[in-house]
């Protein structure tokens, strides 16, 4: 950022302050995701290089992640921009200097309550700034945080997860200690290490040897724990990310479906196995809620199920203003009618799993109860915990502080 001239400084600033007002309404007002939105600027900007596209994407998410505090300071976007900035780094891009007012300093590696003193400080108008409104209202009507957990929760949702890599041979680590990145081994589950937040792993190379997938997604398939040779049906595939992980634990002798409603998400899919030498995966349309069930039944079938993503807030802090109060109730109704489908399709003795990236209760746990009383066939197992080892009465709820990393709900049931 030092060898900056004042012609790219001065571009940057316009592009940030063009950002902020253009796009920001299409995130709040039409509740459309931050990246994607993102994601279309860029492309009508064929001018502007990785260094510009890298600052304002962190820009933007930064902006998000702290805008319930800039909003009770009453800031103009650029000076809420540069506030963000300070909050969230260890010092201040230059694009953001003339916004910065004097006496601001970066609080990047404080606390959030050495931030909230800060700000308190810098303002001694405002006259409270709480941690509860770095989300949106009513979060406690559909949140239980574990007794003692709360600072825990807001601390970890205003932090930038790492990245997650599975891998899948032990050669790429040594790639990474010849490029002169660092990583962290998960104590627990092998093969998953974390990157810093925004690394760049594209001049690496991939060849197979990894993917991108958060530490709760990785938890998820572990528990599901296909056996080798067997025949598993992922219903709700998306990218693929699951799908390819169970047909690296299934090995060559298993088979795996991979559906979803979406084209896209099934193009993806195929890309990625293509990528990592796999052909036990086959693709297929198919929306789990309204179409009918398959008459084939599988030993088992994952469910990872669309719901409110309020797990995924501090990877996607726009997320937390796009949400509703009502998503909750609403996607749990479609998670019932999915997970009951999914169920007609499991042998006896065979298993299903079902999980969200969210931590309310109607999405978790109510669903759970309302189809367990249905299907009688169907009994919670047993696993272990496969970020801590501990043992778990057959479903977990794994919090964003535990990976760190999304927040994931994970039940394995298994059909008598």
């Amino acid at each position: 950022m030092k060898n900056l001239n004042e012609k790219i400084i001065n571009q940057q600033t316009r592009l940030a302050a063009e950002i902020l007002e253009t796009l920001t309404p299409h995130v709040l007002e039409h509740r459309h995701p931050a990246d994607r939105v993102l994601l279309r600027f860029f492309k009508n900007r064929h001018e502007l290089g990785s260094r510009d596209r890298r600052f304002l994407s962190e820009c933007f998410f930064s902006w998000f992640r702290w805008l319930g505090w800039t909003r009770a300071l009453q800031l103009p976007p650029l000076e809420a921009a540069a506030l963000s900035w300070l909050l969230d780094q260890t010092d201040l891009h230059p694009a953001l200097v003339a916004a910065a007012k004097p006496g601001w300093t970066p609080l990047g590696g404080k606390t959030l309550e050495e931030k909230r003193a800060a700000l308190t400080g810098w303002f001694p108008a405002i006259q409270t700034l709480d941690k509860a409104d770095l989300v949106f209202p009513l979060l406690g009507k559909s949140v239980h945080l574990p007794a003692g957990s709360e600072d825990l929760f807001y601390e970890t949702l205003q932090q930038r997860p790492p990245t997650w890599l599975r891998l899948r041979n032990d050669e790429f680590k040594q790639t990474l200690t010849e490029a002169g990145i660092a990583f962290k081994e998960h104590p627990h589950l092998s093969g998953a290490i974390s990157v810093g937040a925004g690394t760049s792993l594209g001049k690496l190379g991939h060849g197979g040897q990894y993917e991108v997938q958060d530490i709760a997604s990785q938890a998820v398939t572990q528990i599901a724990a296909p056996v080798p040779g067997s025949d598993w049906w992922d219903a709700c595939a998306g990218a693929g990310g699951k799908a390819v992980q169970l047909a690296d634990l299934i090995g060559r002798d298993g088979k795996v479906l991979a559906t979803d409603l979406r084209i896209e998400a099934l193009h993806e899919c195929k890309k990625r196995a293509h990528a990592g030498g796999i052909s036990i995966v086959r693709m297929q349309l198919h929306d789990l809620a309204k179409d009918a069930p398959f008459k084939k039944e599988f030993d088992g079938v994952l469910v990872d199920a669309p719901c409110s993503g309020w797990g995924t807030w501090s990877r996607n802090p726009d997320a937390r203003w796009r949400s509703d109060p009502r998503d909750p109730a609403q996607k749990r109704n479609l998670q019932v009618r999915m997970l009951k489908n999914a169920a007609q399709c499991v042998k006896s003795g065979g298993v299903l799993v079902y999980s969200v990236c969210t931590f309310t209760r109607e999405e978790t746990v109510e669903v759970t109860e309302r189809f367990l009383p249905e299907h009688p066939g169907f009994m919670l197992e047993p696993f272990a915990h496969p970020l801590t080892g501990e043992p778990v009465n057959g479903a977990v709820q794994v919090w964003p502080w535990e990976g760190p990393g999304d927040g994931m709900f994970i039940a394995r049931l298994r059909k008598s």
